[in-house]
């Protein structure tokens, strides 16, 4: 499974579109807000995702707050932060995150998603 944490609920959808046509076997469960996936990783009462696509501007509490709050957390999976942003503060800001992958500027394109998902080791 793959969470998409992005209160955009248009990039939500074409990302879950992406997935499925890269990985139409992989789950995907997308939230609105990184409250609301925090607090499934809290619950822990289903399975982790494989991995997380996380966007950075977010209300309320964003990319960075919700890997501060994720990191302390016993089960990490791994992370890919998904923004719109192209400033190299924020990009060097997720390389001093262990749990963080990478960085891939929006959008999520089938190519960028299809290595990703090879490296991985999930397709």
């Amino acid at each position: 499974m793959i969470y998409l944490i992005d209160d955009d609920e248009i990039q939500n959808l074409i990302n879950t579109r992406v997935i499925s046509i890269v990985a139409d076997n992989i789950p995907v469960q997308a939230f609105t807000s990184a409250e609301s996936a925090l607090q499934k990783f809290e619950d822990n009462s289903e399975a982790l995702p494989e991995m997380i696509f996380l966007d950075i501007n977010m209300p309320k509490m964003n990319g960075w707050d919700f890997l501060d709050a994720y990191i302390k957390l016993e089960n990490k999976v791994r992370v890919y932060m998904l923004s719109s942003s192209i400033n190299s503060k924020d990009i060097q800001k997720s390389e001093t995150y262990d749990v963080v992958n990478g960085f891939i500027c929006k959008p999520l394109v089938v190519e960028r998603l299809s290595e990703i998902l090879q490296t991985e080791g999930m397709v």
